[in-house]
């Protein structure tokens, strides 16, 4: 996974598109993304580094996969046969190479049971199973944050570490991510480049920049002052109540931002690298929020949150399209890096970006993940199969799936913009995870931390982190407490 940048660049020449990277991404262990390195010397057939699975034959073996109807699972994962889409057939023929390699025969159903409900029917699936000793599953995809922590502690999960023909110092392996999701002694979550992250992303209207002499935000980050501060100063100076009745209306004046849901703001704290946890000297997680920085990060939100029109807030259940994008009314739209292809059709010039930094001193942006998880369930009879299945998934994608994302995601407009490709390579190259998020983020006190900004500051109009905080504190605290003692029983 270290090298997918130079793997891309080389799909790029094959496929006349752009190309990018999925690498490490703790600060400490990220290339200074701040400037771009656009020419990368792109590997090729010779020298890109070579799985070590044997041409096993597993006869004919059935590899079935249990996901949850969510997020890029529904288009990104998957695919029957060849339909001429280019991300449909590249998915296919990975599937084609890893099944005649090792005559196996790879399958997969949803978790069942209606949207969004799916994301916690796969838990219960998985649990069935385990308990009954039944192999039907031999790899689970979850959502980011469902079932994570329950999965773990009721010892329903397989250690990674132990399958065979799996080599987690490879480059399509993320050994440093998959270490930050460790709870305990195992590794339980695989993250390789199979699993295509999603990061959320700022698009934003470049007709509107141009027009009203505002600074370019490309040029932002490849300074590295594109910071949180410069992004809201930017959406508060552009709101305007272009009819002067004092009211700020979808269909007649001009927001700052706005995001389809709640979460979206969420991965401003990130950006600003600003986790919810971090490790004691022990390596176990605990709570690191209650910080000057957040207390910062909650001040500059709040100057949108209180300036009235900046911030336009959807209805409780909006759609995806939940404010025309394209009518030149909105300056910063928040949002999944995959519905780039909502917009390359808008008679707009749309643009992408990072969430941005929190100073100037901050040395790399931070693109928080959303994607799903992967693991195994405990009861597999063939850890030989699984291995190998998952190790030339894995590498099979650097060849096919993924250049053909990119092709996606720089399709119509976005195909001509060099500096979308490069964005898009800052943003795959600097993904992270807060554990926090993944094992507790349904739980109460780590679920309020996380969504802070929209309750706190946007929803609420407050920037009394301090109460907010010291309320939500036992809760937090108690549950991580509670995750450990279960672990214990679980590795001894």
């Amino acid at each position: 996974m270290r090298k997918i940048t130079a793997i891309l660049l080389l799909a790029a020449m094959l496929l006349s598109m752009a190309a990018c990277g999925n690498a490490d991404t703790t600060e400490e262990n990220t290339a200074d993304t701040s400037t771009v390195q656009a020419e990368a010397a792109p590997e090729t057939e010779e020298t890109r580094q070579k799985h070590q699975v044997p041409e096993v034959d597993f006869e004919g073996a059935n590899f079935h996969i249990l996901y949850p109807t969510w997020q890029g699972y529904q288009f990104y994962f998957f695919a029957d046969e060849e339909n001429g889409d280019a991300m449909n057939d590249a998915i296919f023929t990975r599937t084609l190479r890893v099944e005649e390699y090792l005559n196996v025969d790879i399958t997969q159903q949803d978790s069942g049971g209606p949207q969004p409900d799916q994301i916690n029917q796969v838990a219960p699936a998985v649990k069935k199973a385990v308990t009954a000793g039944d192999d039907v599953y031999d790899m689970t995809l979850l959502h980011c944050i469902s079932a994570v922590s329950e999965l773990v502690t009721t010892g329903m999960l397989y250690n990674l570490d132990t399958l065979p023909y799996i080599d987690m110092q490879a480059d399509w392996w993320n050994r440093t991510q998959m270490d930050v999701l460790r709870l305990g002694k195992n590794t339980y979550f695989g993250i390789s480049d199979y699993m295509i992250p999603c990061p959320y992303a700022i698009f934003f209207n470049k007709d509107m920049i141009e027009d009203n002499g505002m600074a370019n935000p490309y040029d932002l980050v490849y300074e590295g002052t594109w910071t949180m501060d410069t992004m809201i100063d930017m959406a508060v100076e552009i709101t305007r109540d272009l009819n002067g009745d004092g009211q700020h209306t979808e269909d007649a004046d001009i927001y700052g931002m706005s995001a389809p849901e709640v979460s979206k703001y969420a991965s401003f704290l990130i950006g600003c690298n600003q986790f919810i946890t971090s490790r004691d000297d022990a390596g176990r997680i605990m709570l690191d929020f209650n910080t000057e920085k957040t207390y910062s990060i909650v001040e500059t939100m709040y100057k949108a949150a209180n300036n009235p029109g900046t911030i336009f807030l959807p209805a409780a259940e909006p759609e995806i399209n939940q404010f025309d994008f394209d009518s030149g009314r909105l300056l910063f739209r928040l949002d999944t890096i995959a519905n780039a292809v909502l917009f390359r059709e808008y008679e707009s010039d749309i643009g992408i970006l990072p969430y941005p930094k929190f100073d100037e001193e901050q040395e790399n942006y931070v693109s928080m993940d959303w994607g799903g998880l992967m693991c195994v369930p405990a009861v597999i009879q063939e850890p030989d199969m699984v291995g190998a299945v998952l190790e030339l998934l894995a590498y099979e994608s650097g060849d096919t799936v993924i250049p053909a994302y990119y092709d996606v995601l720089l399709a119509g407009k976005l195909s001509r913009d060099e500096d979308s490709r490069r964005m898009i390579d800052i943003l795959f190259d600097t993904i992270a995870y807060e554990v926090g998020c993944n094992y507790f983020g349904f739980t109460n006190g780590i679920n309020n931390y996380l969504f802070a900004l929209n309750q706190l500051v946007i929803s609420s109009k407050s920037t009394d982190f301090a109460s907010y905080y010291a309320k939500n504190e036992k809760t937090a605290v108690t549950a991580i407490e509670k995750v450990y003692k279960e672990l214990e029983k679980i590795e001894g």
